[in-house]
């Protein structure tokens, strides 16, 4: 009937690939990112996957963050020509950060040329012609379409809530129901809506980046509030590392809904990503993936998703004109985690200055600059350079786009039926306790998945 082999995100949280191929003669991957992280991660991303990228017949994409989108051009570059079947909101997103990627990769191998001494690649995996490449391919599938195109099998997506346009798969056989979560969302969510539920399958991949760990009960917007009330209290200026997509989005959500409360002082707000800026655009465009018409509701001319007095800021001569504020300022730029991105030059700038404030706004990775931060460090490298930290070190974890623990077991809960399942895009030890908790609770045969494994669909 069908076969799912694991080729990433197995053992691992990123990277995600799985090959299906039914006996029909159907080869599709479900999803086709990058590998990130670790340098013996990310080192993968240079080995082609065990098949032949000229051969698979379509691509089902779950979403647009690079672990799962990332590897696109890649495979067109190696031969790939078939249909990507995802949502329109997904197609938009992955060709914004598919775009980025490619320039930053192009960057990258200008720097490792002048330096042939750090042993890095000079040539990017694949450039900003390779991405031109891809974009024609994409296939708009609305949510809860029935998509026939594939021999062998069916399949339709529904609202994974993770982030915008993202999607649970269902694949139909003849017999059987294969699932795959993609990456799941959080409950009750402001902009997104909540994960849909699924009732039936034999077959189940899930993630589980969360799955041994709980979120903070608190309201992130409280506690964003607590936040800048506290930094503007002591006239300074308040930096938030984020990442374009979904989390900027959210913080410009949150602090509107806190101006409109009038549980903030009035201050102007400063958005300086170009990358963020269009997924704010994004957003506003795709009503039909979010839980509300954003336009609707804030006005066809909203640019900052409700938020007032923010300035937009694209040009880096303007970006480095942020540097002459003293006070009364919130400046919110990527990356999330701080590895990158304009926000490195805004904390070089800031974190010596005991009236300033920077502010951490989700999960940060072992070894950024971010968990760095989070972790105390006095005096962290900021792009090659020690930094004295004076200024205010916040942290708020509700942010997350990623379910936890409990809500992924929420999730399970709908199923009436007992799926086979198999943890993926996780570390060993989230996938080991979801699979055991999800046994234990709803008595399903779960284990995580091994990088090459074969699962037989029968």
């Amino acid at each position: 009937m069908a076969r799912i082999t694991f080729i990433g995100a197995a053992g691992v949280v990123t990277g995600s690939k799985h090959l299906l191929e039914t006996d029909a003669g159907t080869r599709v991957l479900l999803d086709c990112g990058l590998y990130q992280g670790l340098s013996e991660l990310t080192q993968r991303n240079w080995t082609p996957p065990p098949v032949d990228p000229a051969h698979l017949n379509a691509v089902l994409l779950s979403h647009g963050h690079l672990d799962h989108c990332g590897y696109l051009p890649a495979l067109v570059q190696q031969g790939f020509g078939g249909r990507i079947y995802c949502t329109s909101a997904t197609a938009d997103v992955t060709e914004l950060v598919l775009r980025d990627a490619a320039g930053l990769q192009e960057d990258e191998a200008k720097r490792a040329s002048r330096h042939p001494e750090r042993g890095l690649h000079t040539t990017p995996l694949y450039t900003t012609a390779d991405v031109e490449k891809v974009v024609p391919l994409f296939s708009h599938v609305e949510y809860g379409q029935m998509c026939t195109d594939l021999p062998g099998c069916t399949f339709r997506f529904s609202d994974a809530g993770h982030i915008l346009g993202s999607e649970i798969m269902e694949i139909f056989f003849e017999h059987k129901i294969l699932v795959f979560t993609g990456d799941i969302g959080r409950y009750g969510r402001p902009l997104l809506r909540d994960p849909t539920p699924i009732a039936q399958a034999d077959y189940v991949l899930a993630e589980s980046t969360y799955g041994d760990r709980l979120h903070p009960q608190s309201d992130p917007q409280d506690d964003l509030c607590t936040v800048i009330n506290a930094s503007l209290g002591r006239n300074g200026v308040l930096v938030i590392p984020s990442f374009a997509i979904g989390r900027t989005q959210e913080v410009l959500y949150a602090i509107g809904q806190l101006q409109a409360a009038n549980r903030i002082p009035a201050c102007a707000i400063y958005v300086d990503s170009p990358m963020g800026i269009a997924a704010d655009d994004i957003m506003e465009r795709h009503p039909e993936a979010t839980r509300f018409d954003l336009r609707q509701r804030f006005g066809a001319g909203d640019e900052s998703i409700g938020a007032k007095h923010v300035t937009n800021v694209q040009t880096q001569a303007d970006s480095i004109k942020l540097n002459d504020l003293s006070s009364n300022a919130i400046i919110i730029a990527s990356s999330g985690m701080a590895a990158g991105g304009r926000v490195l030059h805004h904390l070089r700038n800031r974190l010596g200055r005991a009236n300033d404030t920077v502010c951490l706004v989700g999960f940060q990775s072992p070894g950024t600059l971010g968990q760095q931060l989070l972790a105390g460090q006095k005096h962290p490298k900021v792009m090659g350079v020690p930094i004295d930290v004076h200024a205010t070190i916040a942290h708020i974890d509700g942010f997350s786009a990623h379910a936890d623990r409990s809500e992924l077991l929420r999730w399970f809960g709908n199923f009436t039926s007992s799926p086979r399942t198999f943890i993926v895009h996780a570390d060993p030890g989230p996938a080991a306790s979801l699979a055991a908790a999800v046994a234990s609770q709803y008595h399903i045969n779960a284990t995580p998945a091994q990088q090459g494994e074969v699962v037989e669909i029968k």
